[in-house]
């Protein structure tokens, strides 16, 4: 009965998103505008390993020299980080041997020792602080975890001022950490349970909360997890977590699947939600409109779809100021994988521009369009140029030419500021 309701409540939302889709302010096509970023390759000379997929993506200051560089991994392989020396010359490191599959990877400073680490699975991968000599040194913080974990967000998720690890895996569940005082000793971190609702043989959850879709959205001082078409609100201090369905939820290629983030899109003070389906052909963002108070319900705006075709899988998600005039903009880009590509079109990187200021009125803009596609974007003033860039790599290599039969890891330089 369970399985049947929520299947039901997801046709009743695919209704509302298909009647939701078809407005007539939809039907203009805009022009390619490649004004407000420049592309730049990060690699496009990486191992080819025959069916290698490429996860833990992590934007941060690795050797501590003041500008953002980029890690991601090779499936069972190696992780990489590259050294941001300028937008086209960026040098590879090895950070560390990767044991497993893994999709989802976090930046942070695990023991507190002012050099940023990585997360990703159920292992942390301390930074040497020579980083560029000496690999990252590898621990693991869950010994149970065997499987992908596909999201990790680091968030205080029990009050007290400390960050957590938060992860899910659609085979694993979803849990939070406590790190330990000495992380390294430890093999076992101190795990809650958030839910196991999202496991494959129950709702069937792939992906939710990752980048950004932790926050506090009942306005009472703790932070709650967004999934698709629902969130669950964090109850004493991230012990208890109740469920609460969403108007906004879409089931992808490999199970209900989204982007999400928490912030107040049109700064009244309380939180909203900004939100993007993936895994799935016809990908749709959107930004949940809070109510406020306590209990809050959510108002869907649908994103405009302006462009020709149709969407492929927008596994992406980045919310920021991008053109530098005082509100929040939304970014995504379609990913390279052979059974959800864009129809019609080539992969597409896009940004809604937000017009006046509150969420009211967005303007689709192609920002990206070279016949090559990204996964998991990652965005910071990576050249400290004081505007926001936006780094991401590939998912996989295709056999086809869209993406031009390479390897790819992309820099998209902001050009707002000169």
């Amino acid at each position: 009965m369970k399985l049947f309701n929520d299947i039901r409540h997801f046709i009743l939302l695919a209704c509302l998103y298909i009647f939701m889709g078809c407005s007539d302010s939809e039907k203009s096509i805009p022009e390619v505008d490649q004004t407000l970023f420049e592309h730049h390759f990060i690699t496009n000379n990486l191992p080819d390993k025959l069916n290698s997929r490429y996860g833990t993506p992590a934007l941060a200051d690795f050797d501590n020299d003041g500008d953002l560089d980029f890690a991601f991994s090779i499936t069972t392989d190696k992780v990489f980080w590259f050294e941001f020396i300028d937008a086209d010359n960026w040098e590879r490191h090895v950070l560390a041997e990767i044991p497993s599959a893994q999709l989802g990877g976090v930046a942070h400073d695990v023991d507190g020792d002012g050099w940023i680490d990585l997360v990703a699975g159920g292992y942390w991968f301390k930074n040497s602080q020579n980083p560029k000599e000496e690999p990252f040194i590898r621990y693991q913080y869950d010994s149970t975890i065997t499987t992908e974990i596909h999201d990790i967000v680091v968030k205080d998720l029990d009050g007290d001022s400390i960050e957590d690890i938060l992860v899910l895996g659609d085979r694993e569940g979803c849990f939070w950490y406590k790190i330990p005082d000495n992380p390294h000793q430890d093999a076992n971190w101190p795990r809650t349970t958030v839910t196991l609702d999202i496991v494959d043989s129950l709702d069937d959850i792939h992906a939710g909360f990752f980048p950004g879709g932790v926050g506090d959205l009942d306005q009472d001082g703790d932070n709650d997890i967004v999934m698709p078409g629902r969130w669950y609100q964090n109850q004493d201090n991230g012990k208890r977590w109740v469920r609460k369905f969403l108007p906004f939820g879409s089931v992808g290629y490999w199970g209900l699947s989204c982007r999400s983030w928490i912030m107040d899109m049109e700064g009244d003070g309380d939180n909203d939600i900004i939100i993007m389906s993936g895994d799935q052909v016809d990908s749709r963002g959107a930004w949940l409109e809070s109510s406020g108070g306590n209990n809050p319900e959510f108002k869907v705006h649908l994103l405009p779809l302006n462009s020709g075709g149709r969407r492929g899988s927008l596994h992406s998600l980045a919310v920021a100021d991008f053109d530098n005039d005082g509100d929040l903009d939304i970014f995504s880009v379609e990913q390279e994988d052979n059974k959800i590509l864009p129809l019609g079109q080539t992969s597409r990187g896009y940004l809604w521009e937000n017009l006046d200021g509150k969420g009211g009125a967005f303007k689709e803009r192609v920002v990206f369009d070279q016949n090559l596609g990204g996964h998991d974007a990652l965005f910071g003033d990576v050249d400290q140029d004081g505007d926001i860039d936006i780094c991401f790599k590939i998912w996989k290599k295709l056999e086809s030419n869209s993406n031009q039969g390479n390897i790819h890891a992309d820099f998209l330089e902001n050009k707002t500021i000169q």
